[in-house]
């Protein structure tokens, strides 16, 4: 038996014959120990715990030394009672195996590793019956084609690859870490950036630190790596309104955006278009939007003129003027005269009144309303009005939507009556 003991684990690894072990050596390792090693696996057999190693003596021909540092825990021989007294009864009967296998994953009823003792079991249970179904798809098996195939070679087969534990295309794999890559040196651009403008905002009579000043100002100027353009997306916000930065460091974010040329960049400077208080800023804003930017500047503006916020309309139709569109021409008369709601809370007080009716007896006194009060204010919209003046500088109806709706049919039927003459 002794021998056997050894065969098994010379053969099959310290993490698959754990199992084997017990059912084996049984007989003559009824108060046998395991020792769960740190890195997976574990070893059966009389268990000698000293200061430089811990001795498992497996049989009279075979011991192994374990350095203290990989000993994750030791379990005592009374702990597998209960599962060498399963394990007696199963005999050669496949289903009885299977049973076992997943018994030993329930709870804590193996008190090791028990997916090693499952696995066992389940191997076992194939080896009696190798169309045992259940057994096999613990496994990992899956039948194709009338076979049963592991899945992992039926997926690999199938182009796909494992990361994290699932099966994936190989093309969303390589996205996932080209998105993981750009995350990561975004974050490195975020710190090198802000360490760069203190540098260049350093405030000092030194030579040595105007020096220093200048050569950060300089390696700014010089970044042309795609992945900074959130970095310095940030440090343009950031600077909005605090005034931490000049107006010329700030127009430095805008050029370095307008020069990158990502969505990052884009997305940024059509918000600080619409954001941007600092005159001179938003024109530098604008002029690189209208190099580059102009599509999603109009598509992100042009929504805004049905906007609740008066001021949020406004300031769209300035924006939109940098993009004058006459086949956009009645949406912009459209927001001319805008309605925009607002809520009053009610008020404290009592309202007094008096009535005309036969059983009338003079005054009578109520509670104010104790709802809030909806009020719609119609607007109308300066800067609307600018646009609309852009694309029709020689024609003014001021805030007459009606005027203006039908000023452009008449220009567009006779735009349309030329193209038929032409013919």
């Amino acid at each position: 038996m002794n021998s056997i003991c050894s065969e098994v684990f010379r053969s099959r690894g310290v993490g698959h014959c754990t199992a084997v072990l017990l059912l084996a050596c049984s007989a003559s390792h009824l108060n046998a120990d395991t020792v769960a090693i740190s890195s997976g696996g574990h070893l059966t057999g009389k268990v000698d715990r000293r200061k430089e190693a811990t001795i498992v003596k497996i049989d009279d021909e075979l011991q192994v030394a374990i350095r203290p540092s990989r000993v994750s825990r030791v379990v005592r021989s009374a702990d597998f009672a209960e599962y060498r007294a399963r394990a007696a009864k199963l005999g050669d009967d496949a289903e009885s195996h299977y049973q076992h296998g997943i018994w030993c994953v329930t709870g804590n009823n193996v008190p090791a590793n028990s997916d090693h003792y499952k696995r066992f079991h389940m191997e076992r249970a194939v080896e009696l019956d190798p169309d045992h179904a259940n057994a096999r798809v613990q496994l990992g098996y899956k039948k194709h084609q009338g076979k049963w195939v592991l899945k992992s070679e039926l997926m690999r087969d199938r182009g796909m690859i494992t990361k994290a534990g699932r099966w994936e295309v190989p093309e969303a794999v390589a996205l996932e870490e080209a998105q993981d890559t750009s995350n990561t040196g975004a974050k490195k651009w975020i710190r090198e950036i802000t360490r760069l403008t203190k540098i260049a905002l350093k405030q000092s009579n030194l030579a040595r630190d105007q020096k220093r000043s200048q050569e950060a100002l300089n390696a700014l100027k010089a970044i042309d790596d795609p992945l900074a353009a959130s970095a310095i997306a940030k440090q343009l916000a950031d600077s909005r309104g605090n005034r931490s930065q000049s107006v010329e460091m700030r127009k430095l974010w805008v050029d370095l955006l307008g020069k990158l040329r990502t969505s990052v960049a884009v997305r940024a400077l059509v918000l600080a278009g619409i954001e941007e208080d600092n005159d001179l800023i938003r024109e530098h804003v604008m002029n690189q939007l209208v190099q580059y930017g102009s599509s999603s500047a109009v598509l992100t503006y042009l929504p805004m003129l049905k906007s609740n916020s008066n001021k949020t309309v406004n300031r769209a139709a300035r924006a939109l003027r940098w993009f004058p569109d006459p086949e956009l021409a009645l949406d912009y008369v459209n927001a001319l005269v805008t309605e925009h709601s607002r809520i009053i809370a009610p008020g404290p007080g009592t309202q007094a009144g008096f009535g005309n009716g036969s059983n009338s007896s003079g005054g009578t006194f109520s509670q104010g309303s104790q709802k809030p009060k909806k009020i719609i204010d119609t607007l109308t919209n300066p800067a609307v009005l600018s646009l609309v003046k852009e694309i029709e500088p020689a024609v003014d109806f001021g805030y007459d939507e009606k005027a203006w709706k039908h000023y452009f049919a008449q220009k567009r039927s006779a735009f349309s009556g030329d193209l038929r003459r032409d013919q």
